[in-house]
């Protein structure tokens, strides 16, 4: 998450490019999003089970990074021109997605703009219903996602599935008591299409994004300048218990937008 924001300060500072990383979590690790109280966390399942657990500096539920790939995307608005909006910006990037995953023959296809409008009475896990322009296996979630921007760039990322392990995920939370429909019934997993293996997957998604935005990607790492950023950033506020389980009235005075 540290080394996420780094890349988008530094876009936005203009002093990094356009990047695009794909990385996976040990050990397991529950993200709650920006806003997210830290009140639906049952860390005594989360030890249990040996789950860590971090805030996002993006909008979104709860999402559990354990047998999936998570993507990231930081770049400048100016790339989008017309599509430097909030959902055009998630559907030009949901566009690279759906096309790498056509790719590795998963038959996807995009949430419609009207899906999971704005609601109060949301649970708190990430893939209990689809939000507009996220990515859908057979009418199920595959894909979650969430945005931050500030002034001149965004950052978007997001778990593509490979195993979905809900039973692991609910373990972790504290779920509201009261009717409703299993949230696993709505989730999908990469596994019902192929044995894919991390390094395969995002592989395939990077020529999607390269293609997408007509670019070159060339590979990279993190400059030293860049790599101490994180590293203190990781420290002063990713790892810190102040960070995790503020309050959301606290997060609302000190935000740019998230999704």
């Amino acid at each position: 998450m540290a080394v996420d924001e780094v890349l988008l300060d530094g876009v936005a500072a203009g002093s990094a490019p356009p990047t695009l990383r794909f990385y996976e979590w040990a050990p397991p690790c529950l993200s709650l999003g920006y806003f997210q109280p830290f009140e639906v966390v049952d860390l005594a399942g989360c030890r249990r089970l040996g789950v860590e657990v971090v805030r996002r500096p993006t909008g979104g539920r709860a999402i559990l990074h354990d047998r999936e790939l998570t993507y990231s995307v930081a770049l400048p608005l100016r790339l989008l021109g017309d599509d430097g909006a909030v959902l055009p910006s998630y559907h030009r990037v949901s566009l690279a997605l759906e096309r790498g995953l056509h790719r590795l023959g998963a038959p996807v296809v995009l949430a419609p703009e009207s899906a999971a409008q704005a609601d109060p009475t949301h649970g708190p896990v990430c893939f209990d219903r689809p939000s507009a322009h996220e990515i859908l296996l057979h009418g199920r979630k595959l894909v979650g996602s969430a945005q931050v921007r500030r002034a001149t760039a965004i950052l978007q990322h997001g778990s593509i599935l490979i195993e979905p392990r809900m039973e692991r995920l609910l373990a972790c939370l504290r779920l509201p008591d009261g009717p409703g429909g299993r949230i696993e019934d709505g989730v999908a997993g990469l596994h019902e299409v192929g044995d894919f293996e991390p390094a395969n997957i995002a592989g395939v998604l990077a020529d999607a994004f390269a293609q997408q935005f007509g670019v070159n990607l060339v590979p990279g790492r993190l400059r030293a300048d860049e790599r101490r950023a994180a590293e203190g950033l990781a420290v002063s506020k990713f790892q810190a218990v102040a960070w995790t389980e503020r309050s959301p009235s606290i997060l609302a005075r000190n935000t740019t937008r998230t999704r």
